[in-house]
């Protein structure tokens, strides 16, 4: 038996090994020795949720946040019965509901698989107790939630000063999934009707 069968016998290495997109994604915020990593990830728990399902619903208490491997989600928010789609969460995002995770609220939104989605999550304590026992996982976090507030401000500047035909490509450029949400959720975050959004994606593919 080779050197790297030997390794894939142990439980962690194993697991490592397919969480290739996961590591890869902290690398690329922070430089951290492979043992501070490997005991980073041995906290992140895999699931593959099917489609449709939910993953937060509203009035849930949040505990969790999620890396999103492949696949995707929408979020949304009910109101007297009327959806509001408030974001589209794709592959190799790191998602949560911040505003309400540090002190265990209950959602106000529901959080939904677009298609089968591979995720990993870990938890609001795990989470704590890597910040204390890593500084440089502090850093991750600040970099993480910066870069999605960021991405909060972009998206109200494009819904402000954008078509709904430039809006609709630059969810394109992020995802191709987006071609496989449905009509009535893509046309409510776009700000548009149904029929609106089925002649722009006409005009893309003329």
């Amino acid at each position: 038996m080779n050197k790297m069968h030997k390794l894939f016998r142990q439980p962690l290495y194993l697991k490592l090994y397919f969480m290739e997109k996961l590591i890869s994604f902290i690398r690329n915020k922070v430089e951290l020795p492979d043992e501070q990593l490997n005991s980073i990830c041995s906290k992140f728990k895999h699931q593959v949720i099917p489609k449709n399902r939910f993953v937060i619903q509203k009035g849930q208490i949040v505990s969790h946040y999620y890396f999103i491997e492949s696949g995707g989600f929408i979020i949304y928010a009910k109101e007297h019965g009327v959806q509001h789609t408030r974001y589209f969460a794709f592959e190799n995002e790191f998602i949560a509901d911040i505003a309400r995770i540090k002190t265990h609220e209950r959602s106000q939104e529901y959080i939904q698989t677009l298609e089968e989605t591979s995720l990993y999550l870990i938890s609001h304590e795990d989470m704590e107790a890597l910040y204390v026992q890593y500084p440089v996982w502090q850093t991750f976090g600040r970099l993480v939630w910066e870069e999605s507030f960021c991405n909060v401000l972009k998206s109200i500047h494009q819904f402000q000063t954008l078509t709904a035909k430039e809006r609709y490509l630059e969810l394109v450029k992020r995802s191709n999934l987006i071609n496989r949400v449905p009509l009535k959720d893509l046309s409510l975050f776009l700000g548009i009707t149904p029929s609106s959004l089925s002649r722009i994606r006409k005009e893309i593919t003329l």
